[in-house]
């Protein structure tokens, strides 16, 4: 699959496909640009964990999502929310295929989550090469008219690995359970235009930060 070469100004003025799903509510500015991928998961009752819900768009493979053996249930519904993960001293892994090129210069996974807990969910990754997602900014957090949580975070991978597993887990594990209801994940792998280098990727992370 031929990688992403990006200018800023296509950044910013091009014309983005928009995929809406649910709690889909921050979208990054980039879904749908060629090199990029999306997975969204709400755990139905007839697929609580596994493949994402349909809409998906991997050409690179099927994303996966397997909670860990201990510390984690699943529930059919939690109050008004239906398809619910709770966890308690394990994690959720949402393995999410991606193009193998090790001549990209970056990756960006933008990851959204609706949860219910004692405190922010915490969220890493680790790639095929063995790097870890590093934080690009703050997570962003806020309050659903139903009393859940909505955040979002970005982080940025080194190179363009063969995929990155993604986790989710409990950040006070004793005697707390941390509920999880829908997540969204988005990636994109970047090669600059000539000439363009640095500078097309700070603007894509830019209007990144912006769009929050």
């Amino acid at each position: 699959m031929k990688m992403l070469k990006l200018l800023v100004p296509a950044v910013i003025a091009g014309g983005l496909v928009s995929v809406a799903f649910a709690d889909d509510l921050n979208p990054p500015p980039w879904r749908g640009l060629p090199d990029s991928t999306f997975q969204h998961w709400t755990f139905g009752p007839n697929s609580p964990s596994g493949a994402p819900d349909g809409g998906v768009n991997n050409p690179n493979g099927t994303p996966l999502m397997f909670p860990s053996d201990g510390g984690t249930f699943y529930s059919p519904t939690v109050g008004n929310r239906g398809g619910v993960w709770g966890i308690t001293g394990g994690d959720l892994r949402f393995h999410v295929p991606n193009d193998n090129d090790m001549d990209s210069e970056t990756k960006l996974i933008w990851i959204q989550v609706t949860w219910q807990g004692q405190s922010l969910p915490g969220v890493s990754g680790v790639s095929s090469t063995d790097h870890s997602m590093s934080p690009v900014g703050d997570p962003h957090t806020v309050l659903l008219a139903d009393g859940w949580n909505h955040t979002t975070w970005e982080f940025s991978l080194k190179e363009c690995p063969e995929w990155e597993d993604i986790f989710i887990s409990n950040s006070i594990p004793t005697g707390t359970t941390l509920l999880i209801d829908q997540v969204v994940i988005d990636t994109i792998c970047i090669v600059p235009a000539p000439g363009a280098g640095a500078l097309a990727l700070a603007g894509l992370v830019a209007v990144g930060r912006r769009r929050r």
